[in-house]
């Protein structure tokens, strides 16, 4: 993210940021993303509101600069509990049947034209949690983009072709 500001491929205003928490970033990041014009909401925020009402306000703080979504999403941004294969595991994050219900809910009510997950650390993975929670938030958009195309199509899928 940095580096795509830095190289002006995408100003900061552009990006908004759910679910920070801890000790991450340290004060002079978040000077830096002030400066940037970032925004982001942090876990306490959705402890107090509620991780749908924080995600409304995302969402439209990131249509009012652009015409379609990007999600990108940082494994750590669920608890540790969830996935703990990543390189900075900070507790107090968000469970996996949010992440994964807000994902698919995103990609079907809006134009998402991206999606990637980063920050997955097989080497730190105890039982696969993390590579299988990463695969599910992909394959949840995916269901979300394919469940928009029907939608916007008008047709209801037909009987498996034989």
């Amino acid at each position: 993210m940095r580096r795509l500001i830095e190289s002006g491929a995408v100003p900061g205003t552009h990006f908004v940021q759910v679910g920070l928490r801890g000790y991450w970033p340290p004060q002079d990041t978040f000077a830096w993303m002030l400066e940037q014009g970032m925004t982001w909401h942090t876990m306490q925020e959705i402890w107090e509101r509620g991780f749908k009402a924080v995600m409304a306000d995302a969402v439209a703080e990131a249509l009012a600069k652009a015409d379609k979504l990007y999600v990108s999403v940082d494994i750590d941004v669920l608890d540790p509990a969830f996935a703990p294969g990543t390189g900075t595991p900070e507790p107090g994050g968000i469970p996996s049947s949010d992440l994964l219900r807000m994902v698919r809910n995103l990609c079907h009510q809006h134009d998402v034209v991206g999606v990637d997950v980063v920050e997955v650390s097989p080497a730190y993975d105890v039982s696969d949690l993390t590579v299988n929670a990463a695969h599910r938030v992909v394959f949840e958009a995916l269901g979300g983009m394919a469940a928009r195309r029907r939608d916007a199509s008008g047709s209801a899928p037909g009987p498996p072709a034989r």
